[in-house]
């Protein structure tokens, strides 16, 4: 009996934005052959289109697999687009599996199996059916397909309107990581012999485990897989459905169109794929997943995280290389600055003074170190008293956290990810109940890969579990330049850095005493030499013995004021890392800070 047409679902490989696609009707430049050269797909046999497919007022593409491809809105093709990899898959939440073409008349059904290393053929009671054999049967049994062949096809449309239907029906298997019959790795998909028709042989996604060539000495081709370009988590599996003969793999009647059963699988990840990366971009736009592509040969770092407006947060949302980027609009409220993910009141060389020895610079109102004021870094550099250098060179942050432009910061924060997703490493992942750990993690109940052991240990703050023990979050940290690690984060110390103060004046100790510029209450930097030591009855001194503070602004002539000296702010900016650097105002400091290498 002459074989229905047969439909090849070709993998599918990720095109470039703009790549144009050609739907052909013979294959052309094809990317798998058989051991003796045939290029497959080869073409739907036009009696059967005539019989089966325009013969029911289908249009003659509705059994092929370019057609499929077209009509599901998946630019791929089917001779150049099908691969036989990747053959073993890891499924994740989501897992589902559905017939999409059907170009004859047997009955097999789809089923998944636990695959091994090496590759060994499972036996048939270890075959978990996904998708029912009798199609004709009722939702959820089978898709009520009036006729028996040639059910379903590419697409509904037909000219003979209320015949040759069927209902598109989706099997979940979404619980397959809980199935007491899944053994946790990876998984592959067979076509169930039947043995009561004339399909009796069981094919498998994994090539090396289809029939063997005497001939070539290497298994005929029974399956084609290929990637789809609008779900990369989804695959087409297409099969030749009648027996493949070692001496010939069209010997009892194969006709090699791969149109006789394509499934569409999805909530799968290739091995390897499903992982964190970096997309090599910059910013928020760095983290990614791995995704296959080229059959499983290789790999693609998505992008997880859209650019999006900059805001002031530490963070580069934009994209452009450039962290809280001064010339992105709206960076802040009109009157305010941004500094260290702060917007703030701009200094002035008047009512909102630095503290010394940083001074205003009034062209970006941040305080800088007087060294830094005409230097020019790199984006991803800091100016250490005069010098640009690499803020995070040498950096070791405490555990979870990364160093960025001179700060140890979470990745993860002013990141959201879509429901279902967890943030690792700045990039949104699926919960890791729906995907595989990397070697040495372990799934935790909050949906984040751990430490292995980290998921039965619960650390007291500031304890971190490291490797499945619990440990003091700052062992082993390096700070960034004039940072100290507390209860596991790196921050100025309370109060800021201590610096020495300027020269105030020359002690005197003649009646009336000299105070100095720094006599007048604790101005926190100008308390002169004289104003520690004066005795006399003229002057006080009294604050002369407080040092001034890097990053700590004590009480000066401005405290009662709403601008940046505030007692208020005092405390936000002395709890604030050390500033970032810029693309043009790089050299900046935090106001009363500045950047020293201690």
């Amino acid at each position: 009996m002459k074989r229905p047409l047969s439909f090849a679902m070709p993998k599918m490989l990720m095109l470039s934005a703009g790549a144009l696609l050609m739907v052909v009707a013979h294959p052309v430049s094809a990317t798998v052959t058989e051991p003796d050269g045939t290029a497959l797909p080869q073409p739907a046999n036009p009696s059967e289109e005539t019989c089966c497919v325009t013969g029911r007022g289908f249009a003659a593409d509705a059994d092929t697999l370019d057609g499929l491809f077209m009509y599901r809105g998946d630019t791929l093709s089917a001779s150049k687009d099908a691969h036989q990899t990747p053959g073993t898959f890891s499924p994740r939440c989501g897992f589902t599996g559905q017939i999409v073409l059907k170009g004859g008349d047997c009955q097999n059904a789809l089923g998944w199996y636990n695959a091994t290393d090496p590759a060994t053929a499972p036996a048939a009671n270890q075959i978990y059916q996904l998708v029912p054999a009798n199609l004709m049967l009722p939702p959820p049994m089978g898709l009520m397909c009036v006729e028996n062949g040639f059910c379903p096809l590419a697409t509904h449309t037909t000219t003979q309107v209320g015949q040759h239907t069927w209902t598109d029906v989706t099997y979940s298997a979404d619980a397959i990581r809980t199935n007491t019959h899944y053994a946790g790795g990876a998984i592959g998909f067979a076509l169930i012999g039947n043995p009561n028709g004339k399909c009796t042989q069981t094919k498998y996604s994994q090539a090396e485990l289809n029939v063997l060539s005497t001939q070539y000495k290497v298994p005929w081709v029974t399956t084609l897989i290929y990637q789809s370009t609008v779900d990369p988590s989804g695959y087409y599996i297409a099969f030749e459905d009648l027996p493949m003969d070692p001496a010939g793999w069209n010997k009892n009647g194969c006709d090699g169109d791969f149109n006789d059963f394509v499934f569409y699988v999805s909530g799968l990840d290739c091995k390897g794929g499903g992982e964190e990366c970096d997309t090599m971009l910059p910013g928020i736009c760095a983290g990614g997943t791995t995704q296959c592509s080229n059959g499983g040969m290789s790999f693609i770092c998505k992008q997880n995280i859209q650019k999006r407006d900059e805001v002031c947060n530490l963070l580069d949302d934009d994209c452009d290389g450039v962290i809280d980027n001064p010339e992105a609009p709206g960076l802040c409220p009109t009157g305010q600055v941004c500094s260290n993910g702060v917007c703030i009141s701009p200094c002035s060389n008047s009512e909102f003074p630095c503290a010394p020895p940083t001074v205003c610079d009034t062209s970006d109102g941040l305080c800088k170190d007087p060294r830094c004021m005409n230097s020019n870094c790199g984006s991803d550099q800091i100016c250490d008293r005069g010098v640009c250098v690499g803020g995070c060179d040498g950096v070791v942050c405490p555990p979870g956290q990364v160093c960025r432009i001179g700060n140890c910061v979470n990745p993860c924060d002013g990141i959201t990810c879509d429901s279902g997703q967890v943030c690792e490493g700045g990039a949104c992942l699926a919960a890791c109940g729906c995907r595989d750990c990397p070697s040495g993690k372990t799934c935790s109940n909050d949906g984040t890969c751990v430490d292995t052991g980290c998921d039965k240990v619960k650390c007291a703050a500031p304890m971190v579990c490291v490797q499945g023990k619990c440990q003091d979050g700052c062992a082993g940290v390096q700070c960034p330049a004039a940072q100290v690690c507390t209860d596991g984060q790196c921050a100025l110390p309370p109060g800021g850095i201590v610096i020495p103060p300027p020269d105030g004046g020359v002690s005197t100790t003649g009646e009336g005493g000299s105070t100095g510029t720094g006599g007048r209450s604790n101005t926190g930097g100008k308390t002169g030499a004289a104003g520690s030591s004066a005795t006399g009855a003229g002057g006080s001194g009294s604050g002369g013995s407080s040092m001034a503070r890097e990053g700590g602004i004590t009480t000066c002539s401005c405290d009662t004021s709403s601008g940046p000296g505030a007692s208020g702010l005092a405390l936000l900016l002395a709890a604030l890392g050390v500033a970032m650097g810029r693309r043009r105002a790089t050299s900046r400091v935090r106001r009363g800070r500045k950047r020293t290498g201690t």
